[in-house]
This record gives C-alpha cells, sequence and structure tokens, in this order.
C-alpha cells in the first residue's frame, strides 16, 4: 500500500536543492538520475552504495515521517489539508545549516535555535494525524526492534514514529551508515566542500511526497507554499 510523507524540501531553483540532488544522485521531483559527483579515492559505484537508501529518499528533511492514509480518506482530503495549513504558515529560516554527524550517517544540520523548525514540525505531525492509519502489528514490531529509549517508544505507539517531539532533530540526510568503510574521510572533505553553500537555507513551503510500494523511490508530487 502507497504511503505519503510531509518533507521540506528546497525549492527547485535553490543552491540546496540542486546541491543535494546532484550529491545523492536523484531528483525526486522529477524523477531524473543525475550523475553523482567524483570523489577522489572513492569509486562511483561505492558512493552509489554509501547513498542508496538516502537516494530512494530524495533530499529533505522530515516535518510528517511516511503513512499510509487512515480508512476512509483519500489523497484530496490530504491535498486540502495541507493547502489550507499551508497558507497559515511564514517562511522560517533553518540557522547555518551545516554538516554534521546524526549518529553513523551524515547529515546538513541546522546551528542556533531550533525552536521554529521543532514547533513547525509538531505541528505537521499533529495536525495531520486523523488522516494516518495506525501502524500495522508487523511495521510496530519493525520499529521496537530499534534501540529506542522509553520515551520514544511511547511517541511511536501514539504518532506512528519515535523522533517527534523533544525527540526530533532537523535534519537533511546525505549518506547512509559510513560503518565499514574505508571511505569516511574523503566522504567528509568532499560533502564539506560541496554543501559549502551561500545562499540561506529557507523553508518556504511543505513537500508532499509519494512511495507507491515499498521499496520504490519517493517521489515529490507538489510543494504547497507558505501564506499563499
Amino acid at each position: 500500500m502507497s504511503r505519503y510523507a510531509l518533507y521540506f524540501a528546497p525549492e527547485q531553483d535553490s543552491k540546496w536543492w540542486h546541491a543535494g540532488c546532484q550529491w545523492l544522485g536523484r531528483d525526486p521531483e522529477t524523477s531524473d538520475s543525475i550523475e553523482q559527483i567524483r570523489i577522489p579515492s572513492v569509486l562511483p559505484n561505492v558512493l552509489q552504495n554509501l547513498t542508496k537508501d538516502a537516494r530512494r529518499y530524495g533530499f529533505h528533511a522530515t516535518l510528517k515521517a511516511p503513512f499510509r492514509l487512515a480508512p476512509g480518506h483519500q489523497v484530496e482530503d490530504l491535498e486540502m489539508a495541507l493547502r489550507a495549513f499551508c497558507r497559515r504558515q511564514q517562511a522560517t529560516e533553518v540557522p547555518s545549516p551545516q554538516l554534521e554527524w546524526m549518529g553513523d550517517f551524515l547529515a546538513i544540520r541546522p546551528v542556533g535555535d531550533t525552536s521554529l523548525l521543532n514547533q513547525l514540525a509538531m505541528q505537521c505531525v499533529s495536525q495531520f494525524d486523523h488522516l494516518r492509519a495506525a501502524l500495522k502489528p508487523e511495521e510496530l514490531a519493525r520499529r521496537q526492534q530499534q534501540q529506542l529509549s522509553a520515551r520514544q517508544l511511547r511517541l511511536l505507539q501514539h504518532w506512528g514514529y519515535p523522533y517527534t517531539a523533544e525527540e526530533y532533530r532537523f535534519h537533511m540526510t546525505i549518506t547512509d551508515s559510513l560503518n565499514n568503510t574505508d571511505s569516511v574521510d574523503a566522504m567528509l572533505k568532499a560533502a564539506g566542500r560541496h554543501f559549502d553553500i551561500g545562499e540561506p537555507l529557507v523553508i518556504r513551503s511543505i513537500a508532499l511526497f509519494h512511495e507507491a510500494h515499498p521499496g520504490e523511490n519517493l517521489r515529490l508530487l507538489r510543494r504547497y507554499p507558505f501564506g499563499d
């Protein structure tokens, strides 16, 4: 069954969007494959493998994680609610975005006050939750196999995702796990150069992503602009 997600994706003409799509090798808005950058001492197939899962999801920051629609609801209901929600929002700048570790993978992270980002994400989690189908037992069991805290388990059971509320960390994933690879230093240096972007990173819309079938690439269906 298909799933939908509410993500932040930089605007199509943004340097951040072009950099993220080129790094991952895919544009989720057009579904085009893009030649990834060349990194000295990292073979192209190695770079592909080290960005495989991140590429499937596309360059984004999660606001509401992928979910199935609740019985009785259609995508039109989600689109209508999203349009109304975005009309009430104002543009928010991501403070000082820079490359950081998130556990064993690399991501673009804000540095500074993230309260507005956290607030937006929690609003997306809560205000669209009536459209979310409950997790299936196997989905819940798979999540529970992760090393989650007691609080994260409660969030998982309530919202269908463990990294919400105070557990939320705004980030834009650019690699899979870099454990057990000899390419860490080269990846760090290349990513640092590639994402050294002087342009502000501003949230001006929410992007609706769609996963047609389990395991398929997620596609950016449409951006819903703020205040429009």
